[in-house]
């Protein structure tokens, strides 16, 4: 396979089946500052590069006439020229860097990794909480579904609101799952009190 055939993959269960860690893509650093992509024969943007990361791709810069790796150095320069964009990263994280390298960024996210799961938890708990209260009021709902309803409705919506204020937006996903499956259970309450 030529280098230039980045998609064509050997047959299943052949000797030379991809491996789980991929090649990374080469992409050559000019004198000029210009980044070319050796597998695409094209030139491209430090967006164009982090795109592509952003897709899983691996890839590896190096200088074209030193060959030395300019990856890591090539990596920074996006992060930095993305947090020119829109300051994403915290400051504290930003001087934890400068004083210990990459250790402070190893540091961080692991903490903030452990945080946020004691967090997801807790919020798994507080809907399975509110679930039962939901499912606990079903039977009183026929008496008065509207105000039921809206009383459930808005203390889903507290809950989900101070879960929110303390994640932070690392635990989106998590929590517009909840949000749907909420959701969901409430048209099935108005569909109980309907039919």
């Amino acid at each position: 396979m030529s280098e230039h055939e980045p998609n064509s993959a050997p047959e299943a269960g052949s000797p030379s089946a991809p491996a789980e860690k991929k090649e990374p893509k080469v992409i050559k650093r000019y004198t000029n500052r210009k980044l070319y992509d050796t597998v695409e024969s094209r030139y491209v943007t430090l967006d164009e590069i982090a795109q592509m990361i952003k897709g899983g791709a691996e890839v590896k810069i190096i200088d074209n006439r030193t060959k030395e790796d300019l990856t890591s150095v090539t990596l920074a320069q996006i992060i930095f020229e993305e947090e020119k964009k829109r300051s994403q990263m915290p400051l504290g994280v930003l001087r934890e860097i400068i004083r210990h390298g990459g250790e402070a960024v190893a540091g961080f996210y692991a903490e903030k990794a452990g945080t946020l799961v004691g967090k997801v938890a807790e919020l798994k708990s507080k809907t399975e909480s509110i679930r039962e209260d939901l499912s606990a009021r079903v039977t009183g709902m026929f008496r008065k579904p509207e105000e039921a309803v809206d009383e459930l409705r808005g203390k889903v919506d507290s809950a989900v609101k101070q879960a929110l204020d303390v994640l932070g937006p690392a635990a989106k996903a998590e929590i517009e799952r909840l949000q749907k499956r909420i959701q969901e259970l409430e048209q099935k309450i108005e569909q109980l009190t309907k039919g």
